[in-house]
């Protein structure tokens, strides 16, 4: 059986127009098995709002910017990644709040699998 595991990415709170940029170095080896994008804001806006692009060192994975809301959903909604994380190897991420007035507080979570 796989060993599966979790790691959560506070986005913080993202004012209305403005971007959070920054990444996570892997500290064993995994395969990214899929990403999903948690809002935590009180009054939920939304992460229809939200775009990003993501990328593990040099492979980008979002051609261009990307709704996050293609990764709010269950497991079996949310794409399959498998992309290798090595230990070593770091995740990018830039998440854009597009919205014009309201904020939005939202969490990355990663879904690592750990390479035998």
């Amino acid at each position: 059986m796989a060993e599966i595991y979790f790691k959560t990415i506070d986005l913080g709170t993202i004012s209305a127009g403005n971007t959070v940029s920054s990444s996570w170095t892997s500290d064993d080896n995994y395969t990214l098995k899929r990403m999903y994008c948690v809002e935590y804001t009180a009054t939920a806006v939304g992460t229809r709002f939200l775009t990003g692009t993501f990328r593990v060192d040099g492979y980008t994975f979002t051609k261009d910017v990307v709704p996050l809301s293609l990764f709010d959903g269950y497991k079996n909604q949310v794409p399959q990644l498998d992309i290798d994380l090595s230990k070593g190897k770091t995740f990018y991420y830039s998440v854009k709040n597009n919205h014009s007035s309201s904020s939005i507080a939202a969490y990355l979570v990663l879904e690592l699998e750990k390479k035998p």
